[in-house]
């Protein structure tokens, strides 16, 4: 019993379990999406404490988050006006498919009309919004760049002189594989298994959207890494540990994504969460005098 809890402790240590149980579903809903509105603000505020826009900066990023927004409103308009007119073609083909019958040729082509002038309207706006991110990269500094570069997407920012991101706060990672390098050899061969199916489990509970993990291939990842590090004496265990603790984490991560300037500016500085940010950074700014002649 009391290396069972022990195993669930050193597990814990590599991942927190953040979820929680609401007993009113509406109550529920509605708090996890203020819990998401807020996450999104945290992490705009995160980007832009590293970030320190002069005023003209703000100011400009303020106006084409603005016009961005104006453009994804108007977006959701038209799609909802245009929503009855989907339903119904939708339907039609939901009932000769239901029939097993054959579509008519007007149908798919009502159909492929309505999608072409959706597509064409999501393809402009979406567009003009790269033209937007595009006028911001163009005056950030060389300094501003690399912090976007860099930054990583996080709620609790590190500690120390780069505090955008979590590019370098791997504390808790390597914490938590040095627990697995002190079990002994035969109590870790003979418990193995569990260690890494709840490793996996925990490791679960943090897959970003629009990632997929194979289970299979998860265990024998998490089994590498335990191994090698289990193998390393102290010294270079020193040394490896951070890298370690990266690739323990690696498939959680879209990096192609992350390492995306553009996408960050269009996902982060022109979102709307960053609006009443900059109006409040900018009305501070006035309010205290803090601008140059």
């Amino acid at each position: 019993m009391r290396k069972g809890i022990l195993i669930f402790w050193l597990v814990s240590f590599l991942f927190l379990n953040s979820s929680f149980l609401l007993s009113n579903p509406k109550q529920r809903e509605i708090k996890l999406n203020k819990s998401e509105e807020l996450k999104r603000e945290i992490r705009v505020l995160n980007l832009l404490n590293g970030l320190e826009l002069t005023f003209e900066q703000m100011e400009m990023i303020l106006r084409k988050a603005e016009e961005s927004k104006k453009l994804r409103q108007d977006f959701e308009t038209a799609l909802y006006f245009r929503e009855g007119e989907i339903e119904r073609e939708l339907e039609e083909i939901k009932t000769y498919l239901q029939d097993n019958r054959e579509l008519p040729p007007s149908t798919i082509q009502r159909f492929h009309r309505l999608e072409t002038e959706i597509k064409e309207e999501k393809f402009r706006i979406e567009k003009e919004i790269k033209e937007k991110v595009k006028e911001i990269k163009e005056i950030l500094n060389e300094h501003q760049i690399y912090q976007l570069q860099k930054f990583i997407p996080c709620i609790i920012p590190p500690k120390g002189e780069l505090r955008i991101g979590q590019t370098q706060d791997y504390h808790g990672l390597t914490r938590g594989i040095e627990r697995i390098r002190q079990l002994p050899y035969r109590f870790y061969e003979r418990k193995k298994d569990k260690i890494v199916i709840r490793t996996l489990e925990k490791m679960q509970l943090h897959v970003p959207r629009g990632v997929e993990i194979d289970d299979r291939e998860m265990k024998r990842h998490i089994s590498s890494v335990f191994a090698k590090a289990r193998s390393l004496d102290e010294a270079e265990f020193e040394i490896q540990k951070e890298r370690l603790a990266k690739e323990l984490i690696s498939p959680l991560k879209p990096q192609d994504l992350h390492n995306n300037l553009d996408w960050k500016i269009e996902a982060l500085l022109v979102s709307p969460e960053i609006i009443p940010l900059l109006e409040k950074r900018i009305a501070k700014e006035i309010r205290t005098g803090g601008l140059k002649d």
